[in-house]
């Protein structure tokens, strides 16, 4: 009798412990935001060098660099980045090789898993790749003839 009523009583306690919700936040990271005023683009165009004529300057809603290009048939890889590839101020493609043609806009994924993006110039100029959007939100690139 006394073996029964201890498995009853490990039993009661086994399935009120079961019932018992709980209730934990889960701290979410806070996705930092990227200083325009300190990114570059950087690229085989460059050596993916940070250097001066690469950095990003503000218009209206928009950051932008202009970059001669030249139209050999070979994509030029490249990505957004601070001076020391700092992991969450560097942006790039959601995969690997995302091409990127003319007047077309991208959505870029930025941190660590962030990739190289690819844009073969249709023929020899000067291109504008511009980034709009906030900080802490979807940014978009676009890259125009000028």
């Amino acid at each position: 009798m006394q073996k029964r009523r201890f498995a009853l009583s490990l039993l009661l306690l086994f399935l009120s412990g079961c019932a018992q919700t709980g209730s934990f936040v889960l701290q979410q990271q806070e996705q930092p935001e990227i200083v325009f005023s300190q990114w570059y683009l950087r690229g085989v165009f460059n050596w993916w060098e940070a250097k001066p004529a690469y950095q990003l300057k503000q218009k209206n809603d928009r950051w932008y660099v202009d970059v001669e290009l030249i139209a050999d048939g070979q994509p030029y890889d490249f990505k957004f980045s601070n001076v020391n590839w700092t992991t969450d101020q560097t942006c790039g493609a959601s995969y690997k090789g995302l091409a990127i043609s003319l007047k077309q806009s991208m959505s870029m994924l930025c941190g660590a898993n962030a990739e190289n993006m690819r844009f073969t110039p249709p023929r020899t100029a000067t291109y504008r790749f511009a980034v709009k959007g906030s900080p802490n939100s979807s940014l978009m690139l676009s890259i125009t003839a000028l």
